[in-house]
């Protein structure tokens, strides 16, 4: 499953249409494996919509979140919308984790502890400190 964000925004200033969660949801064919949708307004005529695609290739699931978003846009809730971007979250502490010169593989060797917090929190824009 694959987390895609879309971003909004409306000129002039429009209030998140009610309906949009449920529009996109019927408006998604089977290709899109669409699971689930959040809409997040974030500011005045600003919106992020949270996209779930189960789909095995995040290549797949950006381009059925941007199918999507342009039917949201062309015949649907959001024809007051501008679509400024629609990708893929990154997660910076990981990436930076991956271009670390020693591999931190965590406290029991296994990696999956490495972003908890407490004892090993570290500063992302620095080595870490055990």
């Amino acid at each position: 499953m694959h987390l895609i964000h879309a971003h909004w925004r409306a000129l002039p200033e429009q209030q998140t249409p009610d309906s949009l969660k449920v529009w996109l949801k019927a408006s998604a064919v089977p290709a899109d494996a669409l699971e689930h949708v959040s809409v997040h307004p974030t500011g005045p005529g600003r919106l992020t919509l949270g996209l779930f695609h189960a789909l095995p290739r995040l290549r797949d699931a950006e381009r059925a979140a941007l199918r999507l978003s342009r039917r949201a846009c062309d015949d649907g809730p959001l024809r007051a919308y501008t679509l400024l971007s629609c990708g893929s979250v990154m997660v910076p502490c990981y990436h930076n984790l991956l271009l670390a010169e020693t591999p931190d593989t965590g406290e029991d060797g296994t990696g999956q502890d490495r972003f908890r917090p407490g004892a090993n929190a570290w500063d992302p824009s620095g080595p870490r400190q055990d």
